[in-house]
């Protein structure tokens, strides 16, 4: 979408972080807005869920700038969201995430400054190196603190050095394979591998959490709800339960969308937070042209993930303030293998929530591929059951033998694919690696008028990249001369 629209309706597809918060955007400048979602609650991959009365996450584990002079906080503001009510911060201990090696252990703390001094510790023979990468990431880092960060359109860095492979930039600089190692982790975060994944996004990323880190105080549940509550103060009007069964486009523009249930719902604008290659079943085939429709359809996906969740005896196995990443690497610093692990309050008594993530091939999967949540049969339970005793040694390694484990859940990639219709199951959605950059950044502006995507934003993953596509979508549909005066006054 090229030009603002001309109407005031608008309908958004998905009401998960991206369209919530483009929702919120919206009706802040005055658009009448329907959101229609699928499931039966809001909320997508950050509304968490109960089992054996434990608040079990899905997305979001933990979330980095979220304070108030930095990107992630700023346009919670913007949104009128308030950053304590939901979150607080991590790495009071002076570490946000401890990487466990074979043969050593390095503590990510907050602060670019305590980071460069831990990585100088950790690896002296990479001065050199490091006086380079911390120059790159203090730049990027500054260019986010910046409003033209999440209020201009195109790059706010203005410079293509930025987008080049992490591999390429670290082989010119001749880095150890212990420096590598350590650099390879937060792409983890993204599902991108270190070789291919663009600078600016390893910068971003790796700035974030630097910043400062923060959790949810009471779980992704009460996160959905509080962005939902504030859609609906809006005057917002949400539709759950019902998914959209097409967009309805005449004369290369926008015109409205029908429901499963029969319903139709005029529209001057639809903003489709949802997986890209989704928004092409939505559309009549003739819609796009077939150029653009193979772009989408060849985009490569993120690896998925297994996560895990159990209970533990809270006395034996207490909350930890940090994350635990242990890492399996090969002789050039290469991550082959690995789990995330955190062990936050269970909200019940004596008990623990123990969450544990590793990367699961979607191929692994196939066998299943045709089936349904709950109703995959007991070969699939097994396969699940085998993979967690794996990933239970992998955490027993590292905190000694549970007490009174009680295994709570597993989710695969299928679980992912059905609840959030991402084509392969990924968290992470579509790969923005340095070889599809450009095809990712494409879907930033679509050849219909009125119709754009959000939660897709080619300049960052994770929640902040959810949220800023939502900014970046809210300024398609208003146009950039008045988004730009309506959020400074908001600011």
């Amino acid at each position: 979408m090229r030009n603002p629209i001309t109407g005031k309706n608008v309908v958004i597809i998905g009401a998960g972080v991206g369209g919530l918060s483009a929702g919120i955007l919206l009706a802040l400048l005055d658009y009448r807005v329907t959101i229609v979602e699928k499931n039966p609650v809001t909320g997508g991959l950050m509304r968490s869920y109960r089992r054996g009365g434990i608040d079990c996450p899905v997305g979001v584990h933990y979330v980095g700038a979220l304070g108030p002079d930095e990107p992630l906080g700023r346009m919670f503001d913007v949104l009128g969201l308030s950053v304590d009510d939901l979150f607080y911060r991590i790495g009071g201990d002076g570490v946000i995430d401890r990487y466990l090696f074979d043969d050593f252990v390095f503590d990510l703390p907050t602060g670019q400054d305590a980071y460069e001094n831990n990585l100088r510790i950790a690896c002296p023979a990479d001065g050199r190196a490091l006086d380079s990468l911390m120059k790159n990431l203090r730049d990027i880092a500054a260019g986010m603190l910046k409003p033209s960060f999440f209020l201009n359109t195109g790059d706010p860095f203005q410079n293509m050095e930025s987008f080049r492979p992490m591999g390429e930039l670290l082989d010119e600089l001749a880095v150890s394979a212990r420096l590598r190692a350590i650099l390879a982790v937060p792409c983890q975060l993204i599902g991108v591998d270190l070789d291919d994944c663009p600078v600016i996004f390893h910068s971003m990323v790796l700035a974030g959490y630097l910043f400062s880190s923060w959790r949810l105080k009471d779980g992704g549940a009460r996160m959905a709800d509080v962005f939902t509550a504030r859609f609906a103060e809006l005057g917002g009007e949400l539709l759950t339960g019902s998914p959209v069964q097409k967009i309805h486009v005449a004369g290369k523009k926008v015109t409205g969308v029908s429901l499963a249930c029969g319903r139709m719902l005029p529209a001057d604008g639809v903003v489709a937070a949802i997986h890209p290659k989704a928004l092409l079943g939505l559309l009549d085939e003739d819609v796009l042209r077939e150029s653009v429709r193979e772009r989408i359809l060849s985009l490569a996906e993120t690896e998925g993930v297994i996560a895990l969740q159990a209970g533990v005896d809270a006395r034996a196995h207490a909350a930890m303030d940090h994350n635990i990443y242990r890492l399996f690497c090969g002789a050039e610093g290469a991550i082959a293998d690995g789990v995330f692990c955190q062990i936050r309050p269970g909200g019940t008594d004596g008990t623990n929530l123990l969450s544990i993530i590793s990367r699961s091939l979607y191929r692994d999967w196939r066998p299943w591929e045709n089936t349904r949540t709950g109703r995959r049969g007991d070969a699939y339970r097994e396969k699940k059951q085998a993979i967690a005793g794996q990933l239970l040694e992998k955490a027993a390694d590292i905190f000694g033998p549970f007490k009174d484990l009680r295994l709570l859940d597993v989710f695969t990639p299928l679980t992912l694919r059905d609840y959030v219709n991402c084509p392969e199951g990924s968290c992470y959605g579509v790969l923005r690696s340095s070889r599809q950059l450009l095809k990712v950044a494409s879907l930033n502006n679509l050849p219909v008028a009125g119709l754009c995507l959000a939660g897709q934003n080619a300049l960052a993953p994770g929640v902040l990249g959810a949220v800023l596509g939502s900014f970046a979508a809210a300024r398609q549909v208003a146009g950039e001369k008045r988004f730009l005066a309506e959020m400074a006054r908001q600011l």
